[in-house]
């Protein structure tokens, strides 16, 4: 008999392989309490003053932090990996969240790229309430930017085959405080 020990970041991985494989993508921060592989990346890379943390709750993540447009900053994001090709059969993306940041902007972006300067696909939205809200959208409505500019129209379905890395970001040239509430981000 052959006995075989998985530690927690293989088991999640093999989890998130069945999820691909069965129902597209799913990331679920309250159910699955899937958000212990994002990172904050905020402006400060550049020299910016942004600043941002994430917090993983019983039934979400929160994103909380305050825009700094001092030396040149304007951003601060929430970021993951996925495996590589992971959205390719996907035609939509849901989003469940809340927000008493009515007046900012967010996007959700997916890359092909670590790199800023490497154009990137995004949808952005502002919360209408401070309620919870669910949005979805057709993949293929994503624009395509580059450095917070739209460069392009809409994204082609097979971009989704190089798509490996997502973060949730604001960059709406507006200082101040911000906060955002996550349940899940599925991919269908």
């Amino acid at each position: 008999m052959v006995v075989v020990s998985l530690d927690m970041k293989q088991l999640l991985l093999l989890t998130l392989l069945f999820m691909i494989t069965t129902t597209g993508l799913t990331i679920d921060f309250g159910q699955d309490k899937a958000g212990d592989t994002w990172r904050i990346v905020n402006d400060g890379v550049m020299g910016g003053l942004s600043k941002s943390e994430i917090q993983l709750t019983n039934n979400s993540i929160q994103f909380t932090g305050a825009v700094s447009l001092e030396n040149n900053g304007g951003f601060a994001s929430m970021r993951t990996l996925v495996i590589k090709g992971a959205l390719s059969a996907c035609k939509t993306m849901t989003m469940r969240y809340k927000s008493s940041s009515r007046d900012r902007t967010f996007g959700l972006s997916l890359k092909n790229s670590q790199q800023y300067y490497i154009p990137y696909y995004k949808h952005t939205f502002s919360p209408k309430t401070t309620e919870w809200e669910t949005l979805t959208v057709n993949l293929s409505d994503f624009k395509h930017y580059r450095i917070s500019e739209v460069i392009g129209n809409d994204m082609p379905i097979t971009a989704l085959d190089d798509i490996y890395n997502m973060a949730l970001i604001i960059s709406d040239k507006k200082a101040g405080d911000f906060d955002i509430e996550i349940d899940y981000i599925k991919f269908e």
